[in-house]
This record gives structure tokens, sequence and C-alpha cells, in this order.
């Protein structure tokens, strides 16, 4: 009976502690793209944490439209940064310095609630970007 109560509050544990998941930020892909996240976008549940890598000083990351009660994030250059998403919603980052070149990325957790916000967002921005920017309209198609 011991055992079982410990396997239980192990089981708990982990669900309490959520994930934690791992976001390049890469000069070069492996398909050869540039200036990309990998994977460019994530779903996770609310609770999951995101290791956010940097390939080299020159990328951060940058929140850009957020669910409503989340709070924004903006990490140092080129050092590796976490950040625990706790509300629901889709979450629209870049990398400030590579934001002209579409370096952007999606987080889904949860429910998409803010989905239209988020490409209303991305329409008023998108002009300010040079390359990539289909890819980030099919990151968007990718939100469900």
């Amino acid at each position: 009976m011991k055992n079982y109560l410990v396997a239980a509050l192990l089981l708990l544990s982990f669900n309490v502690l959520g994930a934690t998941h791992e976001v390049k930020l890469l000069t070069s892909g492996a398909d050869g793209q540039t200036m990309v996240m990998s994977p460019g976008v994530l779903k996770i549940a609310a609770g999951d944490e995101v290791v956010f890598v940097p390939a080299d000083p020159s990328h951060n990351v940058e929140s850009m439209s957020i669910p409503q009660n989340a709070e924004s994030f903006l990490s140092p250059m080129g050092k590796e940064f976490t950040y625990k998403f706790t509300e629901n919603g889709v979450y629209l980052y870049k990398c400030t310095p590579h934001f002209i070149m579409g370096m952007i990325g999606v987080i889904q957790v949860g429910s998409p609630d803010n989905l239209k916000k988020v490409e209303k967002d991305w329409e008023a921005v998108s002009q300010s970007v040079a390359m990539n920017k289909e890819r980030v309209t099919n990151y968007l198609k990718q939100v469900k």
C-alpha cells in the first residue's frame, strides 16, 4: 500500500511540474532556411517550460503578441533562457535583431483562445518584416 501511495505522489508531482521543451534559435536550419526558431510551432500545456537555446550570441527571444493575462518576456542576447507558460493561448515571439528577417515563432498553450488577436497583431507588424513572411502565416495556420 505504501508503494502505491509513493507512486501516486510521484505521478502527481510530474503533472504539477509540467514538461520542459526546447526551442533552438538558429542562424541556419537543417533544411537550409535562415533565421529560424526550431521548432517554429510548438504545442504545449499550461505549466510547461520552454528553454530557448541561441545558436550564437546574436539571438534572443521577445514576446510580441500573448494572451491577456500572460507576462511578456525578453531574454538577454546570446543567453539560454527558460520561460514557464502558465496561461492558455497563442504566443507570437521574435528574435529582436532578426525580426526583419522573419525570425519569429509560435507557441500554442492549450486552447488558442486569442488566435484572432494574434493574427490581427501579426497583420499589423508584418509590413516590417522583409523576409519569410509566409513562414509566420503558415505557422499560424497550424494553430488549432
